[in-house]
């Protein structure tokens, strides 16, 4: 099958998914024209709004991703398809969780299900990158074996990592959000240097 579909298609959901995270950001309502009532309205957003700034970063770097794994298959089959629904799944839970957490941005509850989440799209991705590149032909296989052993055990790491902050949120809320708030440059910025430094 073209792979033509399956792009537009994840493209859009990504695009909505952008769309319904902004929405949750609500104008504050002013008492008046002071800057005393515009400091108080910015302060009362600002749990909000740094929960979209954030989110917003986590579901560029799934699309990032998801880019560049796509953009090397050549034909979908299947379950590379079911594959892909399971990310934008998760992916389309962020903005709730973004909302709940912008309310409740202490409850270890609600905070857990942020790194809860991500681990679980990071399953799915990771999943399907290594069903098009690995386990099938779907994708040049151009990898060394050493390369594909480093990205697994990166995985591996991450998800290990987005586990153990749900699990901190019970211990201590700040924590989680600091492991949070730390994990996409640990994995990200390595990554974009290692790439320039190819180029």
């Amino acid at each position: 099958m073209s792979k033509t579909r399956l792009e537009a298609f994840s493209d859009g959901m990504f695009a909505i998914i952008l769309t319904i995270l902004v929405l949750e950001l609500h104008v504050p309502e002013l008492e008046n024209y002071s800057f005393e009532a515009f400091r108080a309205g910015m302060i009362e957003i600002a749990p909000k709004f740094f929960a979209f700034l954030f989110s917003f970063f986590i579901i560029a770097i799934f699309w990032v991703n998801h880019h560049h794994i796509i953009h090397e298959v050549k034909v979908v089959d299947t379950k590379l398809l079911w594959l892909n629904n399971g990310l934008l799944f998760f992916s389309t839970l962020f903005p709730f969780i973004t909302a709940f957490i912008g309310d409740y941005i202490m409850n270890p509850f609600v905070v857990a299900l942020y790194p809860l989440n991500m681990a679980l799209a990071s399953v799915t991705i990771n999943a399907l990158w290594k069903y098009a590149f690995v386990d099938t032909d779907l994708a040049p296989n151009n990898m060394t074996h050493e390369e594909k052993q480093a990205r697994i055990k990166r995985d591996r790491m991450a998800l290990i990592m987005n586990l153990s902050s749900a699990a901190l949120a019970f211990v201590w809320v700040p924590i989680t959000l600091f492991i949070m708030a730390v994990m996409p440059f640990a994995f990200v910025v390595p990554e974009f240097l290692a790439n320039k430094t190819e180029e």
